[in-house]
């Protein structure tokens, strides 16, 4: 008997549902309307579940950006992905934090798979060539000083950007604190 019971509990464990993400119940949703001949909302559905990626794939970019250094403080900027690189930067992927200690504050932009990282990249080339700017190598990947704002590129295809009233030397030393390494295979 005790068998008997511990087969059925099993067989009800794998024959039950798993529980379907937000994702794909909206998918879902938008088959069935274009099942049912509803275009209007397969296409709204649709559309939600865009927005939906966006947000998974802005939370993935934000995990590159650094924990607070000792005595700063963290606060994550557009957590829900909803614009801050579609609005400023003309579509892509965007994350940003802010990190606070007193009175001093800097931000940390990054903003990948965006047709504007190559111009940033050729600006920020400009910039360091053209001596407006002081070039900066960290992790093997060249930043441009800008009156204290830090700007790179990441493999051709990840800007980051750090800017704020903090020292130069700390922004350094938070960029230093990102594996930039990784970076490259978002």
């Amino acid at each position: 008997m005790r068998h008997l019971l511990s087969g059925a509990a099993l067989l009800c464990a794998v024959a039950a549902p798993v529980a379907a993400d937000e994702f794909t119940e909206v998918i879902d949703s938008a088959l069935s309307a274009y099942a049912e001949g509803d275009i209007t909302i397969a296409s709204e559905e649709l559309d939600y579940a865009m927005k939906l990626l966006g947000q998974m794939k802005s939370a993935s970019l934000a995990a590159y950006l650094p924990e607070a250094p000792a005595g700063w403080t963290r606060e994550e900027a557009d957590a829900d992905g909803s614009g801050l690189a579609m609005s400023m930067f003309g579509g892509g992927t965007a994350a940003a934090a802010t990190y606070r200690k007193g009175d001093a504050e800097m931000t940390l932009t990054l903003l990948a798979n965006s047709p504007m990282v190559n111009s940033i990249a050729a600006m920020i080339t400009g910039v360091a060539s053209m001596g407006s700017g002081k070039p900066i190598r960290i992790q093997r990947t060249q930043f441009a000083d800008n009156d204290g704002e830090l700007q790179g590129v990441v493999d051709n295809k990840v800007m980051v950007s750090l800017t704020g009233n903090a020292s130069v030397e700390e922004k350094t030393a938070l960029l230093e604190a990102m594996d930039l390494r990784a970076l490259r295979d978002f």
